[in-house]
């Protein structure tokens, strides 16, 4: 019986209202947007990717200055997993996504996991980097009906078995940052 009471729930959701404060968010914001690129699925040639995903995107990866990006999300994440999730997770191996959706733009339903590297993928995350009423439509949905909060600085961490997908921006322009924490394949 303990042990059924010491199981974790993964397939539960987690969100932080405040990771980052409204000012580190528009720091990111303005320090990132003249590095993005046209955003592709990977393994994907570009025509069929541009059916799934219409954004831009650059990956960041860990330096000087970006520690303290990495030291606020490791420490929020590893706290999610301790009391969610429980996975024998170890780091961020693939940095981080700075993301922009303009008007029109979305991401289909896709799943984070996957062959190769992506199989290492335990948890998801996405800070919701745009202020609320900069844009319209462009939820973040985790499936089947979960909406991601979209207060500015907000943190929300899920599963990367989990399908989700952003909608399409109707207005204005959303601004994100996705990573995903490693560790061992699933088995």
């Amino acid at each position: 019986m303990e042990e059924a009471l010491e199981q974790k729930d993964q397939t539960r959701l987690a969100a932080i209202p405040m990771v980052f404060s409204p000012e580190e968010c528009a720091r990111l914001i303005a320090t990132y947007t003249p590095r993005l690129k046209p955003a592709l699925v990977e393994a994907l040639d570009p025509e069929e990717s541009l059916g799934i995903r219409r954004s831009s995107a650059v990956f960041i990866f860990p330096d000087a200055s970006t520690q303290w990006v990495f030291e606020r999300l490791n420490e929020a994440v590893t706290e999610i997993n301790d009391t969610l999730y429980g996975f024998d997770i170890s780091e961020f191996r693939e940095g981080f996504q700075f993301t922009r959706y303009e008007v029109g733009e979305y991401y289909g339903p896709h799943f984070d996991i996957g062959p190769g590297h992506l199989a290492e993928r335990k948890l998801s995350m996405t800070v919701q980097l745009s202020a609320p009423e900069d844009y319209t439509g462009g939820e973040l949905i985790i499936h089947p009906d979960f909406v991601a909060l979209k207060d500015q600085g907000a943190l929300t961490v899920f599963p990367s078995f989990m399908c989700h997908d952003v909608r399409p921006v109707a207005s204005g322009v959303r601004y994100s940052l996705v990573s995903w924490v490693a560790g061992q394949p699933f088995r």
